[in-house]
C-alpha cells in the first residue's frame, strides 16, 4: 500500500510539475490576462485538473511565477547561499537587468508580468524578504524601520523592472543607477552603495 501511495504521490507531483511549465509558457505569451481556458488549453488538460492542484486562476499564475523566479534565482546565485550579503544580492538583482541574455523565457514572462506590480511584488514578496532578512542576521546591514524600508524598496525595485523589461526606457546600464538610489531607502551607507553596485557583472 505504502509503494501505491508512493506512485501516486510521484504522478501527482510530476503533473503539477508539467502544470506549472505550461503556466510559464502562458505567462511568456500573454500575461496575467490569461484565462482558464488559456492555461487549459496550453496543458492539455480541463479547468477541473487545474483547480484540483492549485484551487484558483489567482494562484496558480503566482505559484507558476513564483517557480520560474525560484529556477532563475538558483542559478544566479550559483550555488552561493541566499542573503550571503548585500552584495551577492545586489549582483544577483543585476543580472536579472540582463536577463534576456541568459534566459530568454524568464525575460518574456517579465515582460508580460510586471506591467501589473501589485500582482508580482505579492508574489515574490515573501521570498526577497525572507533573502534580506537572512543578510541583515548574516551583517548585511542593520536599519530601523526594517519591514517598512524593505516594503518600500521592493515597491521601488518592481518599477526599475518595469521600465526594464515593459516600458523598455531603461538599459541595464541605467538600471543600475536606478537600483543605486533604491538602496538609499535602506539607509545603507552611500561607499558601501557604490561597493555592491559598481563592478563589473559577469553572465
Amino acid at each position: 500500500m505504502k509503494q501505491a501511495g508512493g506512485h501516486k504521490d510521484a504522478y501527482k507531483a510530476r503533473n503539477r510539475a508539467a502544470l506549472l511549465k505550461s503556466a510559464q509558457l502562458v505567462l511568456a505569451e500573454v500575461g496575467l490576462g490569461a484565462t482558464i481556458e488559456d492555461l487549459a488549453d496550453k496543458a492539455q488538460v480541463s479547468p477541473a485538473t487545474i483547480y484540483n492542484h492549485f484551487g484558483s486562476r489567482e494562484d496558480y499564475l503566482k505559484e507558476a511565477l513564483d517557480s520560474v523566479w525560484q529556477e532563475w534565482i538558483l542559478w544566479a546565485y550559483d550555488g552561493r547561499p541566499e542573503g550571503e550579503n548585500l552584495e551577492t544580492m545586489m549582483d544577483v538583482c543585476r543580472k536579472m537587468f540582463r536577463i534576456n541574455r541568459t534566459h530568454t523565457l524568464f525575460g518574456q514572462v517579465l515582460n508580460k508580468t510586471f506591467n501589473d506590480s501589485n500582482f508580482v511584488f505579492d508574489a515574490l514578496r515573501p521570498s526577497v524578504v525572507s533573502v534580506f532578512k537572512s543578510a541583515a542576521k548574516r551583517g548585511g546591514f542593520d536599519s530601523d524601520d526594517f519591514e517598512m524600508r524593505i516594503e518600500l524598496w521592493g515597491h521601488c525595485v518592481v518599477g526599475i523592472f518595469q521600465g526594464v523589461f515593459v516600458t523598455e526606457k531603461l538599459s541595464p546600464e541605467q538600471a543600475d543607477k536606478a537600483l543605486r538610489v533604491s538602496l538609499t531607502i535602506l539607509n545603507l551607507d552611500k561607499k558601501l552603495i557604490d561597493e555592491v553596485t559598481s563592478k563589473p557583472i559577469e553572465i
